[in-house]
C-alpha cells in the first residue's frame, strides 16, 4: 500500500474545505481538527486523506494514479498556491511493531505499521511527521533554485572582479532570501511539536520516529546555513557597493570645492 505527501500551497483554507466536501461529497466521512481536515472514504480498501493547514496533503491507501482528481479539489481552496509542488511516497504494510526503513532493492522507504494497535491517531501522528517533510522538500527545493540561481554572479565576482548589480538589485536579492529564512523559521511549524500531541503524548513516539529517519532538524539546520552564507555573500558586496558609493560622493565633493577654489582664484586675478 502507498503513504503519499504532496505540499501544495503556503496554507489551505480548511474551513472551506470542510464545507464543501461536506455538501457535494456525502460519501465522505469528514472531520476537522484545528489544523487537519481528516476525509475519510470507505471502500473495500478504506482510504485515508489528511489536508492539514499548512499546505500538505498526506494520503494512505490510494493508488499514484488516482491522487490527482483529490488534490485538484483540495487545490481550489488554496491560500498562495506554489509555484511547484513537491511529494514524496512511501509503501507501508501492517507488522508487528511500527518502523521504518529503506527497502533492500527499490528506491523506497517501507513503513511497517503495528497491526495489533493500527488505527487512525497512529497514521495521524506519522502523517505530521511526512507533511512536515515534504514541506521541508520545498524550502530545500526553493534554497537550491536560489542557489543556482545567484551562484553565476559570485562566480563571476570571483574571476572578474565585478557582480554587475545595482545596489538596488543586490537589496531584492537580499530580500529574497530573508522572505525565505522567514516563511521557513516564523510562519511554518518546524520549530516546535505539534500541537496535537500536548492532547496525545502516548502518539508522540510515531512523530519522533518520523523525525529521525527523516533527518528533519539536520535538514532544517542545512537550509538555515545555506541561506545565511548566501545572505551573507550579497550583504556584504552590498557593504561594498555602499563604499564606493560614498567614496564617489566624496570624490565629487573634493572636485567641485577644487573646482570653486580655482574660479575663485580666477576671478581675484581677473
Amino acid at each position: 500500500m502507498e503513504c503519499l505527501s504532496f505540499c501544495v500551497a503556503d496554507q489551505i483554507d480548511l474551513s472551506r474545505l470542510d464545507s464543501h466536501f461536506k455538501k457535494n461529497y456525502p460519501d465522505f466521512i469528514i472531520s476537522r481538527s484545528r489544523d487537519v481536515v481528516k476525509c475519510k472514504i470507505e471502500s473495500i480498501k478504506p482510504i485515508l486523506i489528511y489536508i492539514f493547514k499548512d499546505g500538505t496533503v498526506v494520503s494512505w491507501g490510494i493508488q499514484r494514479y488516482r491522487i490527482k482528481p483529490y488534490l485538484n479539489q483540495i487545490s481550489k481552496f488554496a491560500l498562495h498556491p506554489l509555484l511547484f509542488q513537491t511529494h514524496d511516497e512511501f509503501s507501508y504494510s501492517l507488522g508487528d511493531s511500527t518502523q521504518i526503513a529503506p527497502h533492500g532493492y527499490y528506491d523506497v522507504d517501507c513503513l511497517t505499521i503495528d497491526k495489533d494497535i493500527d488505527h487512525e491517531d497512529i497514521r495521524l501522528s506519522l502523517s505530521y511527521g511526512f507533511a512536515q517533510s515534504v514541506k521541508l522538500q520545498y524550502f530545500e527545493t526553493f534554497q537550491e533554485s536560489l542557489i543556482e540561481k545567484y551562484t553565476p554572479y559570485i562566480k563571476n565576482l570571483s574571476n572578474k572582479g565585478e557582480m554587475y548589480l545595482s545596489r538596488n538589485s543586490i537589496r531584492q536579492i537580499i530580500g529574497e532570501i530573508l522572505v525565505a529564512k522567514s516563511e521557513m523559521n516564523l510562519v511554518s511549524n518546524f520549530l516546535y511539536h505539534p500541537k496535537f500531541f500536548w492532547r496525545h503524548p502516548t502518539l508522540e513516539e510515531y512523530y519522533i520516529l518520523l523525525e529521525r529517519y527523516l533527518h528533519i532538524p539536520r535538514r532544517i539546520n542545512a537550509i538555515n546555513h545555506r541561506l545565511n552564507t548566501l545572505n551573507e555573500v550579497f550583504d556584504m558586496f552590498n557593504s561594498y557597493l555602499e563604499n564606493r558609493h560614498s567614496t564617489s560622493l566624496e570624490l565629487i565633493i573634493i572636485a567641485l570645492i577644487a573646482i570653486e577654489i580655482v574660479i575663485g582664484v580666477l576671478k581675484f586675478h581677473f
